[in-house]
């Protein structure tokens, strides 16, 4: 018998097969979490279990009827989704778990419908209004009807004989072009020619100890994106405010001591050069965010919805920077200890780099390894990443900053000299490229090109 017109299509009875099936067998779950959305159940309660049992799936835990009651217990949605007894019922609505993906297809088939029904409905509802160009209607329907039905293909999957044209034709423009440099470039010239440039969907870490210059670093490379190649950039500031971080940029630009901005004592022949900087910096695409505490579900969302917001505009987003990953907190809340929150945190944002299609540029602070005087020098190495090593396995490139100086500091030879050892390059090789760093300005530049700024009396304070 037809249901009701009135009705949406759905499948509840498929629906809660699905649901008992993972909380019979995790196989099962897996299925289900890769064929399904928590927005293809129709009833609400359905959509909470289905979160709970992808959330306890992500963390590693186990998916049983007590697991899941606690996890909607911590949330306050365990009465609203009819309590223990409904998901012991739950369980009963299939005898195995071996038909689950057969269920999953008939609540997938049903979400379509109810998505294929709304698009319409935004079709007559446009054609009706009349507000509108007929072929402005037209087009928004094509997209909305596109976008249904690529619910229904096989995603990420592609043949092999397309997967050779696009890879040929890849390897034919580089031919072409013969470009050194082929992603986002950071204005250092021999790490550029090293790494090519920031590849997109790359997750990147660059990592130091405190005074080294890490944030330095980053503050140059953005610098560098959003004002020689204007490309819209998305800075995270958990360490530092949105006004001290605009102050190193126009210091860093104007190539004025930052001490002096701080304090008012620059000469009146700066002004211009400040204001200058300044004024950059007002037309560029850079985006700030500096509250505090962040998950790294905050960052995602952030990301995504920066993301939207410059599509609209018609422009793309250039990459994501974040200082720094220690402070920032994983989105699970069950984590037993900081290894595994930072595993999560090393995961999602591996995750942000792929989905976005950007890269990803991660601080990161090294642990006190590198200070150890059993060490016949200081230069870190890839196991000094502090609290996880699945920072060394996520990461695409791991480029750690060494200053000898800073070790040395009687030595007047060291004072400028730094390097920026890259510890790992999934796409290409490892080695180290010496720079300098410009202290008082907090810059860094090419070995070759290190040229004083404009004279001024230097400052002794470090600058992480």
């Amino acid at each position: 018998m037809a249901q009701n017109p009135s009705t949406p299509p759905q499948a509840l009875e498929a629906e809660m097969a699905v649901l008992g099936s993972m909380l019979i067998e995790r196989e099962a779950a897996e299925k289900a979490l890769d064929a399904l959305h928590e927005t293809d159940f129709y009833l609400d309660s359905h959509k909470r279990i289905f979160r709970s049992i992808h959330a306890l799936f992500t963390a590693s835990q186990a998916i049983d009827v007590v697991t899941v009651c606690e996890e909607l217990r911590k949330k306050s949605e365990l009465d609203g989704v009819g309590g223990g007894a409904f998901l012991a019922e739950l369980i009963h609505k299939v005898t195995t778990a071996a038909h689950v993906e057969y269920y999953a297809r008939l609540v997938k088939e049903k979400a379509i419908l109810r998505d294929l029904i709304a698009a319409a409905t935004g079709v007559v509802t446009a054609c009706y209004a009349m507000e509108k160009e007929p072929k402005q209607i037209l087009d928004e329907a094509q997209g909305s009807i596109l976008k249904v039905s690529e619910r229904q293909t096989l995603q990420g999957v592609i043949e092999m004989k397309d997967l050779v044209h696009e890879v040929v034709d890849q390897i034919e423009r580089a031919h072409h072009s013969k470009q050194e440099v082929t992603g986002i470039p950071t204005g250092l010239r021999a790490f550029d020619k090293m790494t090519t440039g920031f590849q997109k969907s790359d997750l990147i870490l660059i990592a130091a100890r405190p005074s080294q210059g890490k944030t330095a670093l980053a503050l140059n490379m953005v610098a560098h994106a959003v004002l020689e190649k204007n490309l819209p950039v998305l800075f995270f500031s958990l360490e530092m405010n949105r006004h001290a971080i605009m102050q190193r940029f126009i210091a860093s630009e104007a190539k004025v001591n930052l001490k002096d901005i701080r304090t008012g004592y620059f000469k009146r022949d700066r002004w211009q050069d400040l204001t200058g900087a300044a004024a950059r910096f007002a037309e560029a695409s850079l985006f700030i965010n500096d509250n505090p505490g962040m998950t790294v579900f905050n960052v995602r969302a952030i990301s995504r919805q920066l993301m939207t917001r410059l599509r609209q505009d018609k422009k793309e987003l250039g990459m994501v920077v974040i200082d720094y990953l220690q402070l920032l907190r994983g989105g699970g809340g069950r984590n037993e200890n900081r290894q595994q929150e930072v595993s999560e945190i090393s995961r999602g944002l591996k995750q942000l780099a792929r989905e976005l299609n950007v890269p990803v540029i991660a601080l990161s602070q090294l642990s006190r390894a590198s200070e150890d005087k059993t060490r016949l020098d200081n230069k870190p190495k890839l196991s000094d990443l502090r609290e996880s090593g699945s920072l060394e396995q996520d990461a695409d490139v791991v480029a750690m900053i060494h200053r000898e100086g800073y070790y040395k500091p009687n030595d007047p030879t060291l004072e400028n000299k730094a390097e920026i050892i890259i510890a790992k390059q999934r796409q290409g090789p490892t080695g180290s490229v010496p720079v300098t760093f410009l202290r008082s300005i907090t810059r860094f530049v090419d070995e070759t090109n290190a040229e004083e700024p404009v004279a001024f009396e230097e400052t002794q304070t470090q600058f992480s």
